[in-house]
C-alpha cells in the first residue's frame, strides 16, 4: 500500500484501475501480475539486480524467523546491497551506512520478509524503524520494532549499531571481526535496549561495514514481562512460530 498524497500519476492510476482504495487514504495494486512486475522493478532498483532476485522470492517472514534465530545471513546481504551507491567512495561514516540500511530495511518490508509468518493477509511488513536514537548513554545507530514470536506487534526489536572499517583494513577478516564485536558491546555498556518499552524480546546486531565488505554479529534476550531483566537466550524461535 502506499499513502494518497497530491501526485497526479497516483490519480490517474487509481482511474485506469491499476491502483484500487485499501482505506480512504491508501492504495493498492490488485492486479497480480501488476504488482509483480512493480515488485520487481522496486526491488531492482532499491537493491540492485544481484540482491533483487532472490529477495522477492524470499518466504514470507524469511528476515524475521532468521532475527528470531540468531541468524544474519539476509541482513548482511542486505547491509552490503544496501549501500551499493556508496561502492566508489571511500569517505563516509556509520551514519552514511546506517541511513541506507534503513532505507533498504524499509523496502524490503513491502516484500513482506518482516511480516510475522502467520500474517497471510499483510504483504507490507508493520516495522518502527529510528535512526540514530537517543537512548541509555548516547546515541545508537538504528532500532526497529517488529513482530514478536508470539505475532505482538511492537515487541521484539532490534539495536544495530555500525562501525566503518577503514580503506586500509578491508583485507583484515580479524579486525573486521573485533569491530563487529565492539558495536555490539557498545550496545549493552551504554544501555540502548533502556527504550524498549513493552518489549520482551530483542537482538542486538554489531555491523561492520566498509563498502562491499560487511562483518555481522549478534545476541538474542527474551524477558519475562516489562519489568523483568533481560536473559540472553540461543533463540527466541522455539515458541509461537
Amino acid at each position: 500500500p502506499y499513502f494518497i498524497g497530491s501526485s497526479d500519476h497516483i490519480t490517474l492510476c487509481l482511474y485506469s484501475g491499476y491502483l484500487t482504495r485499501r482505506l480512504s487514504t491508501w492504495v493498492c495494486i490488485p492486479n497480480h501480475e501488476v504488482y509483480r512486475v512493480w515488485l520487481d522493478m522496486f526491488a531492482r532498483a532499491v537493491l540492485g539486480s544481484n540482491i533483487a532476485d532472490s529477495s522477492i522470492n524470499y518466504e514470507r517472514g524469511a528476515l524475521l524467523k532468521e532475527l528470531w534465530q540468531g541468524k544474519t545471513k539476509i541482513l548482511k546481504d542486505l547491509a552490503i546491497s544496501s549501500h551499493s551507491v556508496l561502492s566508489n567512495h571511500n569517505e563516509y561514516l556509520e551514519k552514511d551506512y546506517a541511513n541506507h540500511f534503513a532505507n533498504t530495511i524499509v523496502a524490503v518490508s513491502r516484500f513482506g520478509m518482516l511480516t510475522h509468518p502467520n500474517q497471510k493477509s499483510v504483504q507490507l511488513s508493520e516495522i518502527v524503524p529510528i535512526r540514530e536514537n537517543h537512548t541509555g548513554v548516547g546515541k545508537c545507530d538504528y532500532i526497529m520494532r517488529l513482530h514478536s514470536t508470539h505475532n505482538q506487534a511492537n515487541q521484539f526489536a532490534a539495536i544495530v549499531e555500525f562501525k566503518l572499517i577503514e580503506k586500509a583494513k578491508r583485507g583484515n577478516p580479524a579486525h573486521h571481526q573485533q569491530l563487529a564485536q565492539r558495536g555490539l558491546d557498545q550496545i549493552a555498556k551504554c544501555d540502548y535496549s533502556t527504550c524498549l518499552v513493552g518489549c520482551l524480546e530483542r537482538i542486538d546486531v554489531g555491523i561492520a561495514i566498509g563498502n562491499n565488505v560487511v562483518e555481522v554479529v549478534c545476541k538474542l534476550y527474551r524477558r519475562k514481562n516489562t519489568d523483568s531483566p533481560w536473559e540472553e537466550v540461543d533463540t527466541l524461535a522455539d515458541v509461537g512460530c
